[in-house]
């Protein structure tokens, strides 16, 4: 027989409890995993894009779960429990509610207002909004950054609480011997606790069927880029075509070569990484007057279009953001297999007048051209990494 159901939390409440337990402790391994590797590794991105779609998962779940909470009474605390403890209690699952909600939603925020502007799409198939409001504040990468920290922040104090609670839950357990525990464990003595489970499994092998079939029709063509990327220009200094590189940047792509339309392309270069076979022109560029690396220290670039192009290439529209100036640029992006990689090229032309580049001393073209040839490069992989 089963425990009387006046001893026991219900079959619901056990299940999203456990349920989220193992979504929350899975997330918490993995995030603090994936954080150790390097931007650039396919593997933390597609760790990345799975954490998203378990942490709005784990949210969802979470609501639901307040809100049986809520209405159904759960069972009353041993009579024996002394009150510090069952305050210490009461505080402890008060954190877990916040600090369950707190991840997800710090996660979300971040996402949101990350410059880069990447779409969330849930096991590769859902698509989840970014919040509106974020997107449109000057000052994003600094709240992304911020709650980047948050949601760190929020993801340690779980695992002390987790650690606390489970402390709490065994020593009552195996030491005071009392009711505290086992009324949260799964009554598998129960047909009706067993015809739930079942459901629930025939409910997330459906569930999961169908994202399955959805992303492999939706999604057939997709890349994702996930590897090295390479930026470098070449400028016309005193005559001379003179080559630089940035060393550091990192792209964030969905590319879908059979349909375009559905493509879009971030990418990030670190303006203090640049570098040039031509001392003079290394030693002058991160100056003020010129991209003034200290205080911009980043450039931007954002696809708004991509279609078709001609000989099987993507033709890519999109703004990019150098110092204080956004202008729109246009380039053919070519995919090719080298060395068993899938990778991206482009190049295109812009007018150093329109970022105010080195305008104060050479605001003519007699020693440095107006035009730049910028270069690119990218690593793309499939979609399961």
């Amino acid at each position: 027989m089963g425990r009387s159901p006046e001893q026991r939390y219900g079959d619901i409440a056990v299940i999203f409890h456990w349920l989220i337990a193992i979504f929350i402790i899975g997330l918490l391994a993995i995030g603090k995993y994936m954080v150790t590797l390097e931007e650039n590794d396919p593997l933390r991105y597609v760790l990345t894009q799975s954490h998203k779609s378990f942490g709005i998962t784990v949210l969802i779940l979470s609501v639901l779960r307040l809100l049986w909470r809520f209405t159904h009474k759960p069972p009353p605390e041993p009579a024996s429990l002394p009150s510090w403890q069952k305050r210490a209690a009461g505080g402890a699952h008060l954190m877990l509610y916040v600090l369950m909600f707190a991840l997800p939603v710090t996660g979300w925020i971040m996402v949101s207002a990350s410059p880069l502007n990447i779409d969330t799409v849930l096991f590769g198939v859902i698509t989840w909004p970014h919040l509106p409001v974020l997107t449109e504040l000057p000052n994003r990468a600094d709240i992304a950054s911020s709650f980047h920290h948050y949601h760190h922040y929020a993801g340690t104090a779980l695992i002390v609480i987790l650690l606390a609670h489970i402390g709490a839950a065994l020593k009552h357990h195996f030491i005071d011997k009392d009711t505290i525990l086992s009324r949260m464990l799964p009554d598998w003595s129960s047909s009706a606790f067993k015809s739930k489970i079942a459901a629930l499994f025939v409910a997330v092998g459906a569930a999961g069927t169908g994202l399955y079939l959805s992303a492999e029709s939706g999604n057939e063509a997709a890349l994702l880029a996930a590897g090295d990327s390479e930026v470098s220009f070449v400028a016309d200094v005193t005559g001379e075509q003179t080559p630089g590189i940035f060393s550091e940047s990192q792209v964030e792509a969905v590319i879908d070569e059979t349909t375009p339309a559905n493509s879009s392309i971030t990418a990030r270069v670190q303006t203090t990484s640049l570098s040039s076979e031509d001392s003079q022109v290394e030693g002058s560029l991160p100056d003020s007057e010129w991209f003034n690396v200290a205080q911009f220290p980043e450039a931007v670039f954002t696809s708004t279009r991509v279609e078709p192009g001609d000989d099987g290439t993507l033709l890519v529209t999109g703004d990019l953001t150098i110092k204080e100036a956004t202008t729109s640029v246009s380039f053919p992006m070519t995919l090719s297999d080298e060395d068993g990689k899938r990778v991206a090229r482009g190049e295109f032309s812009i007018d150093r007048r329109d970022y105010d580049i080195g305008m104060e001393s050479q605001d003519n073209d007699d020693f440095v051209g107006f035009d730049v040839l910028v270069k690119f490069r990218f690593d793309i992989a499939l979609p399961d990494g």
